[in-house]
């Protein structure tokens, strides 16, 4: 009686153990997929904030190529008058 006993007892922590990794397996399961979902939304926020950023760099890089081109054509104009000014210096 004692090993039927012990024998269905082993038989039945055989029959938990597994029982319980196999719920285990299942858990992890939906707890990666539940992780995917939510990194899926944070990126899904994220994209339109970064696109924003990305629209308002591109702008400020044009703005401040438009600036280096007002630079460059005063600059040029400014040599310009020193060139006349130094070919034909004012009567003081």
């Amino acid at each position: 009686m004692d090993d039927e006993l012990l024998r269905y007892l082993q038989g039945m922590e055989g029959r938990l153990q597994q029982g319980l990794k196999q719920d285990m397996t299942e858990m992890e399961a939906r707890l990666i997929e539940r992780m995917r979902d939510m990194q899926t939304e944070l990126l899904k926020a994220y994209l339109p904030a970064q696109q924003q950023s990305q629209i308002r760099d591109n702008l400020l890089e044009a703005r401040g190529a438009a600036v280096e081109s007002r630079v460059a054509i005063v600059e040029g104009r400014l040599l310009e008058i020193e060139k006349r000014l130094m070919m034909n210096p004012p009567a003081a």
